[in-house]
């Protein structure tokens, strides 16, 4: 019995890069989340022995979670990570069933450049009047708005390639990796 390996699949320097990109974003997204929760569990211990809060630690918790969350989105919609619910699409006829998706990466992509637009836009007004927050530490807000902006923006260039690889019937980044859960 002969065992062959399947043929490899070959990918554009585009796959490669955008794989690369969020796959670094994904790394500093999983970072904020170490230094997310570090930053929650220093705070506990030295309230529990000094009574009091480290002065600034909110605004570093409250950082990180916002570079876990949008950082992070990129690289979830390339593994398949996100809830896909295939109900419709599993009934339907395959060329039916690829149009729907190409609809709804349509519809995604659409609400993420309008998102992305606005984050944009809220980052450049944020940037040119410094946008601090004050708290019990004077916080700069402004650089996490542009972390929202660029975590959507590569979002979007990932439900932009959805479009054309679901057209192309290559199917969507992630879809071989999709879980199944039978109700």
């Amino acid at each position: 019995m002969t065992v062959t390996a399947p043929a490899p699949v070959k990918t554009s320097r585009f796959d490669t890069y955008l794989r690369r990109q969020s796959a670094v974003l994904g790394v500093v997204a999983a970072g904020a989340l170490v230094v997310l929760m570090l930053a929650t569990v220093l705070d506990v211990v030295v309230r529990f022995i000094a009574r009091a809060s480290v002065p600034g630690m909110l605004e570093v918790a409250e950082s990180a979670l916002i570079a876990s969350v949008f950082l992070g989105l990129a690289w979830t919609s390339m593994q398949g990570g996100h809830v896909a619910v295939s109900i419709v699409t599993d009934r339907l006829r395959p060329a039916l069933a690829r149009a729907v998706s190409v609809v709804i990466w349509v519809l995604n992509a659409g609400l993420l450049a309008w998102m992305t637009y606005a984050s944009v836009a809220r980052a450049v007004q944020a940037t040119t009047r410094n946008e601090t927050r004050f708290g019990l530490v004077q916080w700069p807000v402004w650089p996490l708005r542009w972390v929202i902006a660029i975590g959507l923006g590569l979002w979007l260039v990932v439900a932009l390639a959805n479009v054309v690889r679901t057209i192309r019937g290559r199917g969507a980044y992630g879809d071989d990796a999709e879980a199944t859960v039978d109700a």
